[in-house]
């Protein structure tokens, strides 16, 4: 006997065909189907969700050409852009985010810097075109997400990890430019005083040399030959004058400095001496006259030894010894006046002669110092102009002049979450509870050798068939359709509502 599912005779189209086969394996149709699309609603509401927050951030070159003002602060190449993320993506700087938002209030176990250090694990950075939006390898453009299960807290966490990246950018680059600025400022004091060191020395030397300096020599030289002929000339000056002292001293001991007067009286040595020799010869050593005439010799060698040659010629009372007595004196006055220039011009000569050998020496010290000021002072100029553009770009820097981190695209609140996928999800439920029917079906159908149709009998044995009986079901096969059809109503019914509690819950979180 021939069993036959449907009530017509045997489907001719491939479509009876299928339709034949879907009804006889409903039960693959109406349990694995409805059941991966249960899992898959459920992996996707029942998941939870992470909603991600997007901030859009350029690195924007400087608007004033570096000819007019040149920053101190290297600008950002792609790869200085992680750097910048290392800096500013620390557990120590999000844990003053944390301290005033707290980004998973259902983990209250959680410290501080377990929940930043999750924020670091839940932030990425991408680089992007600035213009497309698209992701690129280098750029100085990049977008930084953030992903929570709380899309307020994702926005509202995103924001604050931008103006991280802002104010930080800001900081460093003013404290990188007051940084540069401070070298200066100690390089420039440095030098400064190395200057006053050098200033010191050169001040020593010209007070250890004086005038034996290089920028003296000349002035000594000329000074030398000055003095070497006025020396000459008093040398001959003192000739003159010593033979004019000896030829009146010659005349002065010819001539006797008093006239005998009537009274006899002796003041004159010469006359004294030649009556004494004269008396000497008349009489004996004790006579009066020779006695008398020793005496008086005596107080007039004492009178001629402890007086000046005027003091005896105001004693005398001979004019003409008077008159050359005078011209001695004169005369030996003039003599000591010469020899005292010349001395004093002999030493001056000297201390000039001394100044000019000791000026090689001083110049080779001086021109060293000297030197040594020139390179500290075209340093310290050189660091002076610096130190006026480093202050200039310090100030620049201050007010973001500099190259600078702008805002492209603002975070916005997200509207689905980024994780999981719940359309694909869905999608892909449907696509693999399909599939997995389709194979249970063809597996089941395949293995099956019951014949079905009458054109399946006549490829068998070649015999035609005369008739077919249809399935007449009683009150028992009813019956049992009944309880199957209802316990699949409930069992969706159960699936559907815990599917809508679960979509409801996700969606109210």
């Amino acid at each position: 006997m021939v069993n036959d599912t449907g009530k017509s005779p045997m489907p001719s189209a491939a479509g009876g065909y299928y339709f034949a086969v879907l009804r006889r394996r409903y039960i693959y149709v109406a349990t694995i189907l409805p059941l991966v699309l249960f899992i898959s609603v459920i992996a996707a509401f029942g998941i939870p969700p992470q909603y991600q927050a997007t901030v859009t951030i350029m690195l924007e070159p400087s608007s004033v050409p570096k000819d007019i003002i040149e920053s101190t602060v290297l600008s950002y190449s792609d790869q200085q852009i992680q750097i910048v993320q290392g800096r500013v993506m620390t557990v120590d700087s999000l844990k003053r985010i944390v301290q005033e938002i707290d980004p998973y209030p259902d983990r209250p176990a959680w410290t501080a810097e377990d929940k930043a250090q999750r924020i670091l694990e839940d932030t990425t950075l991408e680089k992007i075109d600035p213009v497309t939006m698209k992701p690129q390898a280098e750029s100085n453009a990049f977008s930084l997400h953030y992903n929570n299960p709380k899309p307020a807290l994702a926005l509202a966490i995103d924001e604050r990890l931008g103006e991280l990246f802002f104010t930080y950018n800001q900081r460093i680059r003013t404290q990188a430019a007051s940084e540069a600025a401070g070298f200066l400022q100690k390089q420039s004091e440095q030098l400064a005083r190395q200057i006053r060191d050098v200033d010191s020395q050169l001040a020593a030397l010209k007070s250890k040399y004086g005038e034996a300096l290089p920028e003296f020599l000349q002035r000594n030289q000329s000074t030398i030959e000055d003095t070497q002929h006025r020396l000459d000339s008093l040398d001959q000056q003192v000739l003159i004058a010593q033979e004019k002292e000896s030829v009146l001293s010659v005349q002065l001991s010819q001539m006797s400095p008093n006239l005998i007067t009537q009274s006899g009286d002796l003041t004159d040595i010469a006359t004294v001496r030649a009556k004494l020799t004269e008396a000497e010869q008349r009489y004996t050593p004790d006579h009066p006259e020779v006695k008398r005439l020793r005496r008086a010799l005596e107080t007039l060698m004492a009178q001629s030894g402890g007086s000046a040659a005027g003091h005896v010629a105001q004693q005398s009372n001979n004019p003409q010894y008077q008159m050359t007595a005078t011209q001695l004196q004169s005369a030996r006055n003039e003599l000591a006046n010469l020899k005292s220039q010349d001395n004093a011009t002999r030493a001056k000569l000297e201390q000039y002669r001394g100044l000019v050998q000791h000026t090689p020496a001083s110049e080779r010290e001086v021109a060293e110092v000297l030197l040594r000021k020139g390179v500290l002072q075209n340093q310290y100029q050189h660091v002076q102009d610096r130190l006026q553009s480093a202050n200039l770009a310090e100030t620049f820097e201050s007010q973001q002049g500099g190259e600078r981190f702008t805002l492209l695209r603002a975070p916005v609140a997200p509207k689905s979450p980024v994780y999981p996928n719940r359309l694909g999800l869905l999608l892909l439920g449907l696509v693999l509870g399909t599939a997995l029917t389709g194979v249970a079906v063809a597996v089941s159908e395949g293995m099956d050798k019951n014949v079905r149709m009458a054109q399946g009998l006549t490829m068998l044995n070649d015999i035609p068939v005369l008739a077919n009986i249809p399935i007449i079901k009683n009150s028992r096969d009813r019956r049992r359709v009944a309880i199957t059809f209802s316990s699949f109503v409930a069992a969706y019914s159960v699936a559907a509502a815990a599917a809508g509690a679960v979509i409801i819950l996700a969606l109210n979180r």
